[in-house]
């Protein structure tokens, strides 16, 4: 007997469709946190939902889920129209949950993470999946089709791999525009997309050399959330206080980032920290005579010519890079950077100890680093920004409304699927999550 799923689908095939959608965050398990039980204790069906945010720009479907993620598009994206789609209320949600697939996905996701995680994490993927359910019912109800493609600024997030698959079984095109510099996980080394409109030549690279696809199916059109390249180079004050700027890491971590870079030597200091930063904590932590900036994002004090940074594999290493500051990438082992950008040693120094730390910021204040050197590798990385990535951005979407589309794959790869980049690099390519 020919059994069927979600939306009249083979229940083979609706499943795999459900764990390509959640692949990349399976992955990811060991980041993800437990259920709250005020969620947990409510039937699936009257859990809430937040969708994603919805626009129509010109001929284009946007969607984002996260403030970074909207202002990755904001320059382009301002003069779309909000849209509210219609949400799948209690009684057809306990329909959809009550799908075969759905059941035999949440089986697979259970094997494959038992033993690796705490049942309550277990339960947040669980509940993570009825999400994914709920979102596809939402965009296979809705007319995709009527659109010359769909924006987006993430490509592995649950709910926006839902997207993808309804817009391919519609036949529209996704076009890619990440939101965040190429990261060395599983999760970068896919591009589920019609078109990708990638940072820099840099990314470029990265992509043509790890996933195999050819250099003229990815487009540059650089970060329209930042203005860093149409701003001259500060001007450096050699005696004016360094940055060491936070990413939101736990207490025991942010201990162990003091503790390499603190010494005498350094001279005056001030703390960024991250915008989730718990305030109290970092002040407890912090080296005596060092000094904490909750006015200023850490962009604005790298403005106004600071002498050096220090950051543990963070993204605004490219933006000081960018403005000619002199950075230094704090190791607390051997693990490989975050970002392939922060790769190059000659730009950006590894210091694991306060003397490491003291020599390079004695070669900061002494003027000895090469800022245009540091610039020329930052547009390596990200060739343009602001006005100018909006218009290349425009360019794209013009193209794509004109027909452009039809001269790329639906993927230009498929990094979760059998023999795809992720699931190779990945953690899962020998589990039950795996394409069977």
């Amino acid at each position: 007997m020919h059994k069927e799923g979600l939306a009249g689908m083979n229940i083979t095939d609706e499943t795999e469709t459900l764990l390509w959608a959640m692949r990349p965050a399976i992955d990811l398990s060991h980041l993800r946190g437990p259920l709250p039980s005020s969620i947990s204790d409510l039937a699936p069906e009257k859990r809430p939902f937040r969708p994603a945010t919805h626009l129509i720009l010109d001929s284009f479907f946007v969607a984002t889920e996260t403030v970074n993620q909207a202002r990755a598009l904001e320059r382009v994206a301002h003069r779309g129209v909000p849209i509210e789609l219609d949400l799948p209320g209690e009684d057809d949600r306990a329909r959809l949950f009550g799908s075969p697939a759905l059941a035999l996905a949440q089986r697979r996701i259970a094997e494959t993470l038992n033993g690796r995680v705490p049942a309550a994490v277990i339960d947040s993927f669980e509940n993570q999946l009825y999400k994914v359910v709920v979102a596809l019912s939402i965009y296979r109800g809705f007319d995709l089709s009527r659109f010359s493609g769909v924006l987006v600024s993430t490509q592995h997030s649950p709910i926006m791999r839902a997207l993808f698959i309804a817009a391919e079984e519609q036949g529209v095109p996704v076009i890619y525009v990440p939101h965040a510099p190429v990261a060395v996980n599983s999760a970068y080394r896919d591009l589920p997309v019609a078109y990708a409109g990638l940072r820099g030549p840099g990314e470029v690279e990265f992509y043509a050399r790890e996933l195999a696809v050819p250099r003229t199916q990815l487009d540059i059109v650089g970060n329209l959330g930042s203005d860093v390249l149409s701003a001259p180079m500060p001007s450096i004050d050699p005696a004016s206080p360094g940055v060491v700027a936070l990413s939101p890491h736990p207490a025991e971590t942010i201990r162990r980032v003091f503790a390499a870079v603190s010494s005498p030597q350094l001279g005056a200091t001030t703390v960024a920290p991250h915008p989730r930063s718990d305030l109290p904590e970092v002040q407890a932590l912090m080296p005596s005579g060092w000094r904490i900036d909750t006015e200023h994002r850490t962009l604005d004090l790298l403005h106004t010519g600071v002498p050096f940074m220090f950051q543990l594999s963070s993204g605004v290493a490219w933006e000081s890079a960018a403005l000619g500051i002199p950075t230094a990438t704090i190791r607390l082992d051997e693990s490989p950077v975050n970002y392939p950008f922060l790769d190059d040693e000659a730009v950006f120094p590894s210091v694991f100890t306060p003397a490491d730390a003291a020599a390079f910021v004695a070669d900061a204040r002494a003027g000895r680093i090469d800022r245009a050197a540091l610039r020329k590798h930052a547009v390596h990385w990200c060739a343009l920004d602001g006005a100018s990535a909006a218009a290349e951005l425009e360019r794209v979407l013009a193209h794509v409304a004109t027909g452009g589309a039809q001269a790329h794959a639906r993927r230009l790869h498929d990094g979760w699927a059998a023999g795809g980049a992720a699931l190779a690099y990945s953690s899962i390519a020998h589990t039950p999550v795996a394409p069977s």
